[in-house]
Parts: structure tokens; sequence; C-alpha cells
């Protein structure tokens, strides 16, 4: 090292020094940035230039570097000697002494650090010396934070234990001294720092709470919930202005432990009725946003918030539905499927808005509704239970009815929303094509096609479009009916009847299995004509056959009455009954009975209907029986030109009707889990039975919950048919062998 460098070393030394006396205000107001640049370049001279003596016996350098790294330490070393033995009367004031020396120190260690960079570039580095901070930061730690590291700790946390209890301190002296506690390195970091410090601060803390939830058990539940957020508020702002980013986390975890998964907290905040239940159920957002903004931290109390929430919608959706239970009367099913759907949008609501969609909470509301949706309505009849999936088809069919009405598109968009949670859709479905034939067959009013259309394709994208290609095919052989236009090939053939027909060919296993081919005898005009189009159908084809459904057909007749002309429109047998009094002005029910070839039973809706809107008269009040006498009622009347008889049920066949749909979903399940089982068997060929079992609910749970019982029973039926064997090698697994 040259002399003239040895000389500006020790000048900067002697600037060190009298920079050391100067407090922070002045540091920054004496201190520019040519005198920082001048010490950079006096230790850039002194590294970089030497004499030919030190060259030939130090040719890299390594001595001037030492030397100067030496001279580094001597600095700041003597700064701190004069703190060597610091004293006060108090820990509290000796801890405030230390943090201004620590305050003051790490500015001029900043300052020699920046001095001294240049060692950082190539002597630190090729010499694996430690950097310029560790070197300055153990200085520190040994002449001063070992001595009185147990004064800092103390003091440190009897600080934060009396902010905690109300009182106020300066947190900047707190953070400073954590500071100072976390900027140690190595074993002297774990044994102070961790082991003296963070962990008893960290029991502290939990302690501190633990004590703090049973001093406020006794308080009003939201009083309660207000105190235990606010504490957990404050504890996180604490942590993150005196901690890092690491340590924070690791404090936060316990105290979340101590106050959210607290066994008091939890059966007092979420296992209460007066708790979270209470909130749910009065839609107090505002409160439910805080519970689960409180509770959402910690898994064992996310879940139990969870359950509560599923809980709790699926005893307010049982609660709706024991409301419209019905002792012999039809079930309000209007009423009923929109207190559950507004039931679900709110939960919905509830989802979005307070629970931000978190997938724990969305799967517990999700469970919570496909339960309500698996309800049932409790009635005398139908077997004593309407399924709420066949009410909600009925609903669909209403709104469908009123299509071109404002906002039915929207209903229609809710019933899509509600079907999502139906875990028995195959009910919905069964019942869907049901009403589907209805609408076709007996329509109130114009048949909307395009709505028909719009709705079947919105349940295929939700259930699949192999589920619902009945629908599809129904709306399918209206179209061809359409297309096929029968009175005008009949025309052609030259027996054209003496009224407007238009018939609709049904495909078999399409249409509802109710609709079947009857043996009545159908009036001669009728029969000509449907004889006609059974030629015109059938010619040019092999093998098809057709049978008709008289029961499902419509009629409208004009009528002539001594009052007026009234255009009525009427089922097919309350059409021949009719027409039997062009030729008869009294008539047995016996005689009409033996003309059509139709018994008493399905006579006896279209005699109700004409009696009841008094188009026919009855000679007797008593039942209906073979012997009673019918004649037209000479003095019927009515404001309307049309005049619409309805198409009389009984209660007993519309329930016969839903029971036999009930009936047709439970048998139809059946070659549904057979056909899944195969295809699984028939791609894996060997499958254990809890994978099978598993595989085929997931598979069909876009139609219906196939329960494991059953599953068991129709992999019985697959082992007698021969589809499937034991496995030899595993009595738990199953080989495909067809």
């Amino acid at each position: 090292m040259l002399k003239e460098d040895r000389e500006a070393i020790r000048k900067m030394k002697s600037d060190f020094e009298a920079i050391a006396e100067l407090t922070e205000s002045e540091f920054k107001s004496k201190i520019g940035f040519a005198k920082r640049m001048n010490h950079y370049s006096t230790v850039y001279n002194a590294a970089t230039r030497t004499n030919s003596a030190d060259h030939a016996s130090d040719p890299i350098g390594y001595y001037a570097d030492e030397v100067l790294y030496m001279d580094f330490q001597e600095m700041l070393s003597g700064y701190l000697m004069k703190y060597y033995e610091l004293k006060a009367s108090t820990e509290v004031e000796l801890f405030s002494k230390v943090l201004k020396v620590w305050e003051h120190y790490k500015i001029l260690m900043k300052w020699n650090i920046n001095a001294f960079a240049y060692l950082s570039r190539y002597y630190i580095v090729n010499f694996s010396k430690p950097s310029l901070r560790q070197v300055a930061l153990s200085i520190f730690i040994e002449q001063v934070l070992k001595k009185h590291a147990h004064v800092i700790i103390r003091v440190a946390q009897n600080l934060v234990l009396a902010e905690r209890r109300g009182e106020i301190i300066n947190r900047e002296h707190v953070r400073e001294a954590v500071e100072m506690l976390s900027s140690m390195t190595g074993e002297e970091k774990q044994e102070i720092y961790y082991e003296q410090f963070l962990k008893p601060y960290i029991a502290a803390a939990v302690n501190y709470y633990v004590d703090f939830v049973k001093l406020s058990e006794s308080d009003e539940h939201s009083k309660f919930l207000r105190k235990i957020e606010q504490a957990y508020e404050e504890e996180s702002s604490r942590s993150a202005f005196l901690f890092s980013a690491e340590d924070k986390l690791t404090i936060l975890s316990k105290v979340e432990e101590a106050l959210i998964d607290s066994p008091v907290v939890i059966d007092r905040l979420l296992k209460s009725s007066n708790g979270f239940n209470a909130a749910l159920r009065c839609r107090n957002l505002a409160l439910i946003k805080t519970y689960f903004n409180l509770f959402s931290r910690r898994p064992k109390a996310l879940e139990c918030l969870s359950n509560v929430a599923k809980d709790e919608i699926a005893l307010e959706g049982d609660e709706k539905l024991r409301r419209y239970a019905c002792g012999g009367g039809s079930v309000d099913f209007k009423s009923c499927v929109s207190d559950i759907m507004k039931l679900q949008e709110e939960f919905i609501h509830i989802l979005n808005e307070c629970f931000r969609g978190q997938i724990v909470m969305l799967s517990a509301v999700r469970e919570g509704l496909e339960k309500v949706y698996s309800g049932v309505v409790q009635t005398k009849a139908s077997g004593g239970c309407v399924p709420l999936s066949e009410l909600l088809a009925y609903y669909a069919d209403a709104v469908i009815k009123c299509s071109g009405k404002l906002a039915y598109e929207e209903e229609l968009d809710r019933v899509i929303a509600a079907l999502s949670f139906v875990t028995d859709r195959d009910t919905f479905l069964a019942h869907s094509r049901d009403l589907l034939a209805q609408r076709i067959l007996f329509p109130r009013k114009q048949f909307d096609d395009a709505t028909e259309r719009s709705f079947a394709q919105r349940i295929s994208q939700l259930c699949g479009v192999s589920n619902t290609s009945f629908l599809e095919g129904m709306l399918h052989d209206l179209d061809v009916a359409e297309g096929f236009r029968a009175s005008e090939r009949i025309e052609v053939m030259g027996r054209k009847p003496p009224f407007a027909l238009k018939v609709l060919a049904l495909k078999k296993g399409i249409w509802p299995p109710r609709i079947q081919g009857e043996d009545f005898k159908p009036p001669h005009t009728i029969q000509d004509a449907l004889h006609a189009f059974e030629q015109v159908y059938l010619s040019g084809t092999v093998g098809r056959v057709l049978s008709w459904s008289y029961s499902c057909s419509s009629a409208e007749v004009m009528a002539h009455f001594p009052k007026g002309a009234k255009m009525l429109t009427l089922t097919g047998l309350q059409c021949w009954v009719l027409l039997v009094f062009n030729e008869e002005e009294y008539a047995p029910a016996s005689k009409i009975m033996q003309r059509y070839g139709v018994s008493l039973d399905a006579l006896k809706p279209a005699l109700h209907a004409l009696l009841k809107c008094a188009i026919l008269l009855r000679d007797m009040d008593t039942p209906l029986s073979p012997d009673d006498i019918y004649a037209v009622n000479n003095n019927f009347t009515s404001k309307w030109k049309r005049v619409k008889v309805s198409a009389m049920t009984d209660r007993s066949t519309d329930e016969f009707r839903s029971e036999e749909v009930a009936k047709e979903v439970v048998e139809d399940r059946k070659p549904a889990i057979d056909a899944c089982l195969i295809r699984i068997m028939k791609s894996r060929r060997v499958v254990e039975h809890a994978v099978l079992v598993e595989e085929c609910q997931r598979k069909l749970s876009r139609v219906f919950n196939a329960y494991g019982k059953l599953i068991k029973e129709r992999i019985g039926e697959l082992i007698k048919k021969e589809f499937i064997e034991r496995d030899s090698r595993s009595s738990g697994a199953y080989v495909y062998i067809a």
C-alpha cells in the first residue's frame, strides 16, 4: 500500500470519528455526496495501487485488502467501545439507550459499508470472507446486544402485553428492538431471537388470548364476535408492523388457534343456535361476512362454519316443505317451488356476497341445496309424499304455458338454475316428458315450438343430450306430422273426410309409456278417415305398425243450440259422446259404451266434463252408472263463441299417473346402472368393487344418485347373466367376461 494511501486511510478514520459524533439530523445536513465519494475513492485507491515491493511479496493485492478489511472492523469497534458499559436506573431506560445506540449504529454501518464497498467486489468474494454487513452486525452483537439481550427481550414483551391490555406504547421502539434482535445470523439468531424472544412472545400471546376468551365468554353473541374479531385484527396489525412476513404468519397461526379454534369460541359462535345460525336465518349480510372473514382463516373452524351453513339451508328447506304438506287436497306447487327457489337464490347471493365463492363454502351451499331439492312434500295421496323434483317439473310446465308473458324467460332460467341442485333429475325428466306430451296433445293455447325447443336445449346442456333425447324426439315427431300433410294426401287419394284431419304419429319408446293403443270403435266417419291415413302412412314401408290412442285425441265440434251455435273444443271421447245425439234425443250410458266399445271407467271423465259445463243433462244425481239416461241441454248458452270443455281427470287419476311415472323412473334406473357398469368393466377389464361403485356413481350423478345398495344388486344381476365374474385372485374385484 502506498504511503499516501495509508495517510488517506488515517484521515478517513478521523473523519469517521467526527461523523460518529453527529446526530442523525446533523449527519443528513453536513455529510454530502462528495464526502461519501471521497471515502470510497480512498479505499479504492488503497486497494488497487501497490508499490513494487508490495507487488513482489503480494502480487494479487491480498495484504492491502486484508488491512482495509481490518480497518473497517476497527472503525466500528472503536465507535462501540464508548458504549461498552451502558447503565441506567431502570430497565426501560436501558432499553431506550440501547435502541438509540442501535439507531445511530445503523447509520454509521451503512456509511462504512458504502465506503468499503469495493472490498465486496473482489476480496470478500474470492477469499470467502464474511460480508461487510455480517461483520458490522457481529461487532454490535458481541459488544452491545449480548450483554443487554435479556433486558431488551423482557421490556419489549412487557410493552406488547401492555398494548394488548389497552395501554398506549411507542410501537417504533418495539419494532426497533425486534429488528435489532432479528438482525443476527446463524446460531446467535437461533439462540437469542428465536429461542429467547420469539417463542416466549408467541407463548405469552397464546396465554393472553386464552384468558381473553374465558373473560369474554359470557358476553352476548354479537358482542363476543366483535371482541374476537377486534382482538385478531389488532394482533394482525401489530404483527405486520413489528415482524417480518414469515414471523407474522407463525405468530398469527398460534393466535388463531387460541382465538378461532378455541372450543369455547366454536361452541359459542358456531354451534349455538344464537350464533352463526341466527345470522343466516336473519340474512344479516354484514354479520355473516364477519363470521366468514374470521372463521375462514382456520381449516377446522371453516369446516364447522360450512357444516352449520349446510345444515341451516337443509333445515329452512325442510320447514318450507312441511308448510306445504297437505291432508287431502293437491299441493300448491307454484308457491312451494317459488319459496324453495327464493331460498336458493338468497343463499347463492350470500355465497357470492359474503363467502366470496370460497370452495369449501361453495360445496356446503351446494350440498345443502341438493338436500333441499331431494326433499318431498308430505301428502295423504301419491304414496304419502311428492318429490320436489316432480313439483319443479309442474312449475316449469306452468311457466311454459304462460310463455309470451313478461319475464317468462327469466322464470325458465330460474327453473334451470334450480335443476342444477336436483339430484334425482330422472324424476324431473320423466314428469317433463309426460307434461310435454300433454301440452302437445291437449294444448290450452297455441303450441310455442320455439319456447319448447329452447327449454329442451337448456335441459340437455345440464343433464346431457343422451338423457334428454326423448324431448327432442317428441318435438321431432311434431315436425314430421306437420310436414306429412295427412289431409292433402288423403284428398289426393279421393277419400277426403268431411272434416279437417290432423294426425300425429308417435314413436314408441320416445313418448310416455302410458300412451298406449286402444281397442275402441270410433264413429264410422272418423274410422274411415283413420283407415285412409293408415294406407297413406304405411305405403312403401315394411314392418311399420300403427295403433291408435283415442283417449289422447281432441276435436273441435260446431254445435247448434236453440240459443246459438258454439264451437266446442273437446277431447276425442267427449266428441264421440256428442255425436251420438245427432241420431238420438236420449241415450243411456250403456248404449254409448256398447257403441264405441268403451268401459264405464274410460267414459266417466268425458261424461263428467259434459255434465259440468251443462252441455248434457242427466235424469238423476246419483253416481254415474250404465243405466243413466243423457240428453243434450237445449238451453245451453255461453258468452263465449268458442267453449273449451276441460278434460276432466279426477284426483285419483292424477295420483295414479304420478305413481306410475315414479315406478317407471325406478325401473329405468336399473338398465341405466347396468349399462354404466358394463361400460366401465369393458374399458378396464378388472376393477375393484369400491372403485367400480364410486365410478358408477360419478358417471350417473348428472341424472340421479345411484345408491351403493342398488349398484351392488345390479352387479349381482350382471354376475348371474355372465357379463362379469369375481376375480379368482382377489375376491374384492370383478373381471369382464362377456
